[in-house]
C-alpha cells in the first residue's frame, strides 16, 4: 500500500482495474437494453418531453437532470444513446466517489472491494437505476460525491476546500428534494464527533452552505411560485387515514420500515451475519455508523413532520446509497467468509441482472407486453409522419412516456405538449393529436383535451397507426390515435 506526503493512501493499480471493469459493465448492460429496444422507459421519456427547453422548473421533481440532457441535446438533438451514456457517466461517478471515500475513511484495498460490489446487491442500484431512474439516481450519485467532498476538504482545513462539498450538495438538491435529509444529516454528523468537528473550517461551512443556498434559491423560488407542484410529492408521500395516536404511528412506522426492507433487501441477507461475526470498531466505522443514525433520525423527524406513510425502496437511494461504505469499514473483511460472499455474490448479482434487463424486453412471453420498451413507439412514429405527410410544428400526445419516444422518431423540431406538461408557445389553427387507447378513457386527458381543442375525446373522429408490439408476435398489434382538431376558441395564438 502506498502513501502520500499526508499519510492517506494513493490510488492502486487495483481501483483503476476495478473501475475499468465497473464501467466497461455499465456499458455493456446499457448497450444491451439499446440493442433490444429503441423505445425509452417512463422516466427517460418524461425526461425527453421536459428536455424541450430550459426551466427552473418542470415538475414535482428539481430540474438538473433536464438540464443536463438539454444540454447534450444541443449537440446531438433526441437521442436514446445519450439517454444511456447520461446513465453509465452517474453510475459510474458514483463507483469512482466510492473508491474516493474509501480512500479518505483509510479503508483498506479488500473493504473498497467489499463495498464496490455491495453496490450490486441493492435493488435501487444494480436493477432500478440501470432501468429507468433518473432523479433518484443522479441525487445518489450527487450525495456520494458530497460525501467524498466532506471529508476531502476537512482534510485539508482551508475554507476553499469546501466548494467541492458545497457545489455537491447543491446537485444533490437539485436531483431530487428529499437529498436534504442527507445533506443536513452528514453536517451534523461532522459537529457531533469531536475530532471531525475541531478539524471543520467555520468559513468553509459557511462558504460551503452560502454556495448551495446561491445555486438553489432560483429553483426554491420557482417552487414557492408553484404550491401546486408540492402539492404532487406530499400527496404521493401522503395517504388518507383518519385514526388517531397509536393507530396513524404504526401506519407511518410501517410503511417507512416496508420502504427500508424494500430498499435493503437481499443486502441485508449477508451485511447482517457478515456484521455478527466481524464487527469492528474503527475511526471510518464510527464516522458511518454515526451517519447512519443521523440520517435514520432525520428521516424518521421528516416522515413524523408530514405524516407520509408510503414509501417506494428507491426513494431511499439518495439517503442510504452508503450502506455498503459503513458495512465495509465496521468489519473485519479478513476474518469472515462472508465477505466472499458478499464480493462473489455481487459479481453474481450484476452479471445475472445485466444480462435480465435486456432479456426480458427479448424473451417472448405469453399473454402480455411485459415491459414498457416492447411498445413499437419510434415505429408508430414514422407511420404517423408518414400519414401526415410531415411532422406539424405543435403535436399534442395524451402521455409522456409516448411523447418522449415520438421526440426520438421525429428528432428535435415539433414541440411535444402533454398533460404533464404543456409549453408556452405559439399553437396553430389545427392541432395534431396523438392519444393511446388507454388515454381516450381517461378523465384527466379529456379535461386537458377540451383545454387545448374545445373538444371531448369522445366527439373525435380518431384515425389509427399500428405496429407489431417489439419481441412479442403473438399479442395484437400496438394502437395509437389521432385524429387533427381545432385550437380552441381564445386559446394562444
Amino acid at each position: 500500500m502506498h502513501t502520500d506526503a499526508s499519510g492517506m493512501q494513493r490510488w492502486s493499480r487495483l481501483d483503476a482495474r476495478l473501475l475499468g471493469v465497473a464501467l466497461v459493465y455499465l456499458i455493456v448492460v446499457a448497450g444491451l437494453q439499446a440493442w433490444a429496444s429503441p423505445t425509452a422507459e417512463l422516466d427517460q421519456a418524461e425526461q425527453l418531453v421536459f428536455a424541450q427547453g430550459l426551466q427552473w422548473g418542470y415538475s414535482n421533481q428539481p430540474p438538473l437532470y433536464t438540464w443536463v440532457l438539454w444540454g447534450l441535446e444541443q449537440m446531438t438533438g433526441p437521442s436514446l444513446v445519450v439517454l444511456y451514456l447520461v446513465k453509465v457517466a452517474l453510475l459510474g461517478s458514483l463507483a469512482v466517489s466510492f473508491v474516493g471515500i474509501g480512500h479518505e475513511l483509510q479503508l483498506s484495498s479488500r473493504q473498497r472491494l467489499v463495498s464496490l460490489l455491495g453496490l450490486a446487491w441493492l435493488p435501487a442500484f444494480v436493477w432500478e437505476a440501470q432501468r429507468d431512474l433518473t432523479h433518484s439516481m443522479m441525487a445518489a450519485t450527487m450525495a456520494s460525491l458530497m460525501l467524498w467532498g466532506s471529508l476531502w476538504a476537512v482534510r485539508r482545513r482551508v475554507w476553499w476546500a469546501y466548494t467541492w462539498p458545497g457545489l455537491a450538495a447543491a446537485g444533490a438538491l437539485l436531483s431530487k428534494h428529499n437529498a436534504v435529509i442527507f445533506v443536513v444529516s452528514v453536517l451534523l454528523t461532522l459537529l457531533s464527533l469531536p475530532d471531525w468537528r475541531r478539524r471543520l473550517s467555520p468559513g468553509g461551512v459557511v462558504w460551503a452552505c452560502a454556495l448551495m443556498i446561491a445555486l438553489c434559491a432560483p429553483h426554491g423560488r420557482w417552487l414557492l411560485q408553484h404550491p401546486e407542484v408540492v402539492a404532487q410529492t406530499t400527496h404521493k408521500l401522503i395517504g388518507a387515514h383518519d385514526d388517531a395516536g397509536w393507530v396513524a404511528w404504526r401506519e407511518l412506522l410501517g410503511g417507512l420500515i416496508k420502504g427500508l426492507l424494500a430498499f435493503l433487501v437481499p443486502w441485508l441477507l449477508v451485511a447482517v451475519p457478515l456484521w455478527w461475526r466481524a464487527h469492528q470498531r474503527c475511526a471510518a466505522s464510527v464516522l458511518l455508523t454515526r451517519l447512519l443514525w443521523v440520517v435514520m433520525a432525520v428521516l424518521l423527524v421528516f416522515v413524523l413532520a408530514i405524516g407520509a406513510e408510503s414509501f417506494k425502496g428507491r426513494w431511499l437511494f439518495p439517503l442510504l446509497f452508503f450502506v455498503p461504505l459503513w458495512l465495509a469499514a465496521s468489519v473485519d473483511v479478513a476474518a469472515s467468509r462472508a465477505s466472499l460472499v458478499m464480493v462473489r455474490g455481487g459479481v453474481i448479482l450484476a452479471l445475472l441482472c445485466g444480462v435480465l434487463l435486456s432479456a426480458r424486453i427479448v424473451w417472448p412471453i405469453a399473454g402480455e407486453v411485459q415491459t414498457r420498451q416492447n411498445l413499437p413507439l419510434v415505429g408508430l412514429g414514422a407511420q404517423l409522419q408518414q400519414a401526415w405527410g410531415e411532422v406539424p410544428p405543435v403535436v399534442l400526445v395524451s402521455h409522456h412516456h409516448v411523447g418522449g419516444n415520438l421526440r426520438l422518431a421525429w428528432g428535435g423540431d415539433p414541440v411535444i405538449q402533454t398533460p404533464k406538461l404543456t409549453w408556452p408557445v405559439a399553437m396553430p389553427d389545427t392541432l395534431m393529436v396523438v392519444a393511446t387507447t388507454q388515454d381516450l378513457r381517461n378523465p384527466d386527458f379529456a379535461t386537458w383535451l377540451r383545454a387545448q381543442t374545445g373538444q371531448d375525446p369522445a366527439g373525435v373522429n380518431w384515425q389509427a397507426v399500428q405496429a407489431p408490439v417489439l419481441h412479442r408476435p403473438q399479442l395484437a398489434p400496438y394502437v395509437l390515435h389521432w385524429a387533427a382538431l381545432p385550437r380552441a376558441p381564445g386559446g394562444a395564438p
